[in-house]
């Protein structure tokens, strides 16, 4: 049987406009109800996080910057890594270009060097303020990085996720959250990774998850069970590596429950 249910948020759980539908409150009240656990593995920092959540009205287990740090439901963190930072710096250096956006998140702050239009247009899909400060780049062993993010046009975006991973490849992992975001992460990093110490802790088997993404941080995680669900409206290399394609993730709620059901027949 599945007993958990991982969903990502931007893209599949969390609309564009920060809120959640009814539909997919809905089902996961009805997953909860019938026995199972859910988790939020996101891109995004565990406070927003708890923010969604507030929508939803529930508590959930919680991994946030693409398997950065992990907590359970009773607020036991299981995992927590952050960059060196002199790796740090050496990237963010590397990476500074006035055509992104480049975010340097903590684990409950998001930095920018200066404010800008884009600036505020990102901060507009935030739950928390974007601190802007013009030092931060020499702060790096005080503020103890989690992750990098770029935010650009998607052709740079996959200009420099190629760059990247030629000369830091030893040192970071890559992937594109979104269309036109890059988050690099220190090495091992990812949902898929942060889910096997949540499915130790838990003492479940892969076998007994399912997962919902659309995005590319999110396959880490499909390949962890036979159980996972892509977006439609994911990239098509997005959805090769799902098993099931679904519009909401009501509709994945919807199968996996009656994928449990068959197991009270």
């Amino acid at each position: 049987m599945i007993k958990l249910i991982v969903s990502d948020l931007d893209g599949t759980l969390l609309q564009e406009d920060n809120t959640v539908k009814p539909q997919d409150v809905k089902a996961l009240n009805q997953a909860l109800q019938g026995g199972l656990q859910i988790s939020i593995a996101t891109g995004r920092m565990d406070t927003e996080i708890i923010e969604v959540l507030k929508l939803i009205g529930q508590k959930f287990h919680r991994i946030s910057q693409n398997g950065a740090f992990a907590s359970t439901i009773d607020e036991k963190s299981i995992f927590s890594r952050t960059f060196n930072h002199e790796i740090a710096e050496s990237i963010y250096h590397k990476v500074l270009d006035p055509k992104f956006v480049t975010i340097v998140c903590s684990y409950d702050t998001n930095f920018t060097h200066e404010n800008n239009e884009y600036v505020e247009d990102v901060q507009k899909r935030m739950f928390n303020p974007i601190i802007i400060d013009p030092e931060i780049s020499s702060k790096f062993s005080e503020v103890k990085p989690s992750k990098i993010t770029l935010i650009g046009f998607e052709n740079d975006i996959f200009d420099i996720y190629e760059k990247l991973s030629n000369e830091f490849k030893d040192e970071i992992d890559l992937f594109i959250s979104e269309k036109h975001v890059l988050d690099i992460m220190p090495k091992q990093i990812s949902k898929g990774n942060a889910i096997i110490k949540l499915l130790d802790e838990l003492s479940l088997k892969p076998e007994e998850i399912a997962c919902i993404g659309d995005s590319f941080n999110d396959i880490p995680m499909f390949r962890l069970t036979p159980y996972s669900f892509v977006m439609s409206t994911a990239h098509d290399d997005v959805k090769k590596e799902a098993k099931y394609v679904v519009e909401s993730v009501a509709g994945a709620v919807e199968m996996i429950l009656k994928e449990n059901s068959k197991h009270f027949v």
